[in-house]
C-alpha cells in the first residue's frame, strides 16, 4: 500500500505578516520540516499546493519526489479550495494519503509512521485529548471529498464521510502546534530547541 501526502502552502498568512512558508525553524523553513517529516517515513509521492508567492516557495523546495500545484486563485479561496486541488492531483497516484498545512511542522516521522500503521479509511492523531495533523486519508474516499458542498471546509467533509474514522493517541504536541501568528511561530522555535 503506497502513502503519498499533500501539504498545502498556497496562503497568504495575513495574521503572520511574513512569508510563513519560508520562515526559518531550527534553520529550515517551515515548509521544507513538514516535507522532510514525511520523507523520512517514506512517504511519496508528496504534492505541495502553492499560490502566494508560488515561484519563490518552488525554487526553496527543491527535492526529487516533490510535485508542485498551483491554486492560481488563493487571494479569493480558503485552505479548503487548496486542499481539494492537492487532493484531486494525488488521488491516483498512490492508496492513501495524508494531508497536512504547511504551518504546522513539528510533528514528528515517527508519527507518520504510527499512523502509517493503520488501516483504518481515515486516520485521525489525537494529542491531549485534540485532533491534530496529519490526517490519513484513504484515496478512495478522495472523489467524496472533492464533492463536498456543506458547510466547515474540509472539515465538515471529513465529518459528512460515510467512512469509519479511527483516532489514534500519538504522544506528539507537534500534531497541535501551528502557526498563524508571531506568538505561536516564537512558540513552535521553542519546540524546536528543546527537540
Amino acid at each position: 500500500m503506497t502513502t503519498g501526502a499533500v501539504i498545502v502552502a498556497a496562503g497568504m498568512a495575513t495574521r503572520m505578516h511574513e512569508f510563513k512558508q519560508l520562515m526559518r525553524i531550527a534553520g529550515r523553513p517551515m515548509a521544507e520540516r513538514v516535507i522532510l517529516n514525511f520523507r523520512e517515513a517514506g512517504v511519496a509521492p508528496i504534492i505541495v499546493v502553492t499560490g502566494y508567492r508560488a515561484a519563490e516557495l518552488e525554487a526553496a523546495l527543491q527535492y526529487p519526489d516533490i510535485l508542485f500545484v498551483r491554486n492560481e486563485a488563493y487571494e479569493t479561496t480558503q485552505m479548503f479550495d487548496s486542499a481539494k486541488i492537492g487532493l484531486a492531483a494525488i488521488k491516483d497516484r498512490c492508496d492513501r494519503t495524508f494531508f497536512c498545512p504547511a504551518d504546522i511542522p513539528m510533528f514528528t516521522s515517527v508519527t507518520v509512521r504510527q499512523l502509517m500503521q493503520y488501516k483504518a479509511p481515515l486516520v485521525l492523531p489525537i494529542c491531549r485529548g485534540k485532533q491534530g495533523h496529519p490526517i490519513l486519508i484513504e484515496n478512495s474516499l478522495i472523489p467524496q471529498i472533492l464533492a463536498w458542498q456543506g458547510e466547515g471546509g474540509l472539515k465538515g467533509a471529513l465529518n459528512g464521510l460515510s467512512a469509519q474514522s479511527l483516532r489514534v493517541e500519538a504522544d506528539d504536541p507537534g500534531t497541535l502546534a501551528d502557526a498563524d501568528t508571531q506568538e505561536e511561530f516564537r512558540h513552535l522555535a521553542e519546540m524546536a530547541e528543546h527537540n
